[in-house]
C-alpha cells in the first residue's frame, strides 16, 4: 500500500487550540471557577448513575482521579446570567436542568489556577509537571519531574517562556512584591509627583516593554503642608486610577509611599514577536515573585524630592494565579 501525505492549512487555526473537552456535573454549593482543577467524586455523591460528577481537587498529597480543568470559555451555571454564576446550587433537588461544567481533558489550557506554596512544590518552569495543589483546593502546583507519579496524579505540564517575566514561578509562601517612593524636601503649592510603572505588553509592539506614568495634579495648599500630606495626595491619586488599582495598591507612612501588588490581580499580558508581528502571547497574574522584574521609577517637580528605592519591584516570593499548560489526562505524562 502506497504512502500518502496529509496537507493541512495551519494558517486557518490561528488561536484555535486542539484539545478535548467533557461535561461534568457539580456537587452542591461549590465554586467552579474557570481554570479550576477537577477530580472524580465518590459513588455516594453521584446523583445520576453516569459517573459524571466532579469536585474541586482536594489538598491531600498525591491526588488521583483528576479529570481535567474547567475551560476558560465556560460561561458558568445558567450560561446567560450576568454577572456569571460559577457556584453550584445548595441542594441536589435544584440540579435538574443545571448547565454542566465544561472541562478540558486533554490539550492546551491558557489559564490553569496555580498555588505553588503547597508541600512538596518545586519552582515551575516550562514543561514542569503539575499536580493538584496541597495548599488550595482546585489549584495546581509544581512537582519535580524525577518524583512525578504516573496516572492522573500528574495532569498537566506548564507552558511558559524559557526566560524573562513569567518563566520561573517560585515554590514558596506567597509574598507580594513592592516598590517604594520616598518623599523628602519641602513641598510647595503647584508641585507634581509622578511614578512610572511597567504595564502589560500590547499587540502592536510584541516583546517591547511598556510603561505608564501617573502624575498628580499640582499640589494644593492643604496637600503641600508636609511630605506626609504630599504622599497622601500621591497615593489617593494612584488608587483612583483604574489602570493602576487593577494591579496595585498604594499606601504611605511619614512620606514613604509603598506600592504593593494586589493578590490575584487581573491577568498581565506578555507577548513575543518582531516589529508589529505578534507570534505568541500568554497572560499571567502579577503575584509573588512574578512582579519582581517590573520596572519602577519616581520623579517630582518643585520643592518635593521623590526617590525610588529600587528600579524594579522587589520582595515577591511564591506564586498564586494562572499559568498556561498542556493537560495530559488520557494522553500520558
Amino acid at each position: 500500500m502506497g504512502a500518502s501525505t496529509g496537507i493541512t492549512d495551519l494558517g486557518s487555526q490561528y488561536r484555535s487550540y486542539e484539545r478535548s473537552e467533557k461535561i461534568y456535573r457539580p456537587v452542591v454549593n461549590t465554586t467552579y471557577n474557570p481554570g479550576s482543577v477537577l477530580q472524580n467524586i465518590s459513588s455516594d455523591l453521584e446523583i445520576w448513575p453516569d459517573e459524571k460528577g466532579a469536585q474541586l481537587s482536594a489538598i491531600a498529597a498525591n491526588q488521583q482521579s483528576i479529570v481535567g480543568v474547567v475551560a476558560e470559555t465556560w460561561p458558568g451555571f445558567g450560561a446567560s446570567i450576568v454577572p456569571a454564576n460559577y457556584t453550584s446550587a445548595a441542594s441536589y433537588t435544584l440540579y435538574r436542568g443545571t448547565v454542566g461544567i465544561e472541562t478540558v481533558t486533554q490539550g492546551y489550557h491558557p489559564a490553569i489556577l496555580l498555588d505553588n506554596s503547597g508541600t512538596g512544590a518545586v519552582t515551575v518552569v516550562d514543561k514542569l509537571p503539575l499536580i493538584a495543589s496541597r495548599a488550595t483546593a482546585g489549584y495546581a502546583q509544581g512537582v519535580a519531574a524525577a518524583s512525578a507519579l504516573g496516572g492522573t496524579s500528574v495532569f498537566a505540564a506548564a507552558k511558559l517562556p524559557a526566560s524573562g517575566i513569567g518563566s520561573s514561578l517560585t515554590a514558596a509562601a506567597l509574598a507580594q512584591a513592592t516598590a517604594i517612593d520616598t518623599l523628602t524636601g519641602t513641598p510647595a503649592v503647584g508641585d507634581t509627583l509622578s511614578v512610572t510603572i511597567q504595564t502589560p505588553y500590547i499587540a502592536t509592539a510584541p516583546g517591547v516593554l511598556q510603561t505608564t506614568t501617573y502624575t498628580t495634579p499640582p499640589l494644593t495648599a492643604a496637600q503641600a503642608v508636609s511630605v506626609t500630606t504630599a504622599a497622601l495626595a500621591l497615593l489617593t491619586y494612584l488608587n483612583a486610577q483604574a489602570s493602576f488599582s487593577q494591579y496595585y495598591t498604594a499606601s504611605q507612612v511619614a512620606g514613604v509611599v509603598t506600592i504593593t501588588v494586589n493578590a490575584l490581580s487581573n491577568p498581565f499580558r506578555i507577548n513575543f514577536g518582531s516589529g508589529s508581528n505578534e507570534t505568541n502571547f500568554f497572560n499571567i497574574g502579577l503575584s509573588g515573585m512574578v512582579a519582581n522584574s517590573l520596572t519602577f521609577a519616581a520623579s517630582s517637580t518643585g520643592g518635593t524630592i521623590s526617590t525610588a528605592t529600587n528600579a524594579t519591584f522587589t520582595g515577591g516570593t511564591g506564586y498564586k494565579g494562572i499559568v498556561p499548560g498542556y493537560i495530559t489526562i488520557g494522553g500520558g505524562t
